[in-house]
C-alpha cells in the first residue's frame, strides 16, 4: 500500500517543484534571449553604453559573490575544527572566489569592449 501512494506523492511534488521553479528559469531564459537581441541590434553609440552598463552591473555582482567566498574562506580558516579540515569548505569557497573573481574580469572586458565600440561610432 505504501508504495502505491509513493508514486503519486512523488509525480505531485515534481508537479509542485515545477510550478515553483519554472517561471524563475522562464525569467532567466528570457533575460538571456534579450540580451542576445540587445547585442545583435546595438546599432548606436547609446545602444552600446546600454550594454556596458548591463555587463558592469554583472561584474559588479560577481565581485561581490567573489567577496563574499573570500570572507567566508577566512572564517572557516579561523573556526577550524575537525570538520572543516575533513571537508576542505575553506577550498571550496576559495575556489569559487577565484572563478567569480574570473567572471567579474571577462564582464568587466565586456563592458570596456562596448564603450570602445561606442566611442568609435
Amino acid at each position: 500500500m505504501l508504495r502505491k501512494t509513493r508514486v503519486p506523492i512523488a509525480g505531485l511534488l515534481v508537479v509542485l517543484v515545477l510550478g515553483v521553479f519554472a517561471p524563475a528559469l522562464r525569467a532567466v531564459a528570457k533575460e538571456g534571449m534579450d540580451m542576445m537581441k540587445m547585442m545583435m541590434a546595438a546599432k548606436t553609440p547609446a545602444d552600446h553604453q546600454k550594454l556596458a552598463a548591463h555587463y558592469d552591473q554583472e561584474a559588479a555582482a560577481a565581485r561581490a559573490k567573489a567577496d563574499l567566498h573570500k570572507k567566508m574562506a577566512e572564517e572557516i580558516r579561523k573556526m577550524g575544527g575537525a570538520l572543516f579540515s575533513k571537508v576542505h569548505y575553506d577550498e571550496h569557497c576559495d575556489g569559487l572566489a577565484a572563478s567569480y573573481t574570473k567572471v567579474a574580469e571577462q564582464y568587466a572586458a565586456l563592458a570596456q569592449a562596448e564603450r570602445d565600440m561606442a566611442k568609435e561610432m
